[in-house]
């Protein structure tokens, strides 16, 4: 049995999923912001930026030639 790429790429689907992450953390920290607390906007920011950050260190790297 022959292995065969698959059609989508793995590394394409961990960094949508940082993707999301990141916009998450964004939009709730945006959501905050535009209620006035400022000292929530920053706590829901960082740890959905730090998730994506951390998801897109797991995207596989190429092999070397």
């Amino acid at each position: 049995m022959v292995w065969e790429r698959p059609t989508v790429s793995f590394r394409l689907i961990i960094l949508a999923m940082a993707a999301f992450i990141a916009l998450g953390g964004l939009l709730a920290g945006a959501l905050s912001l535009m209620g006035g607390a400022i000292d929530q906007a920053v706590a829901f920011t960082w740890p959905g930026l730090a998730g994506a950050v951390a998801l897109a260190l797991m995207v596989p790297g190429r092999p070397a030639k």
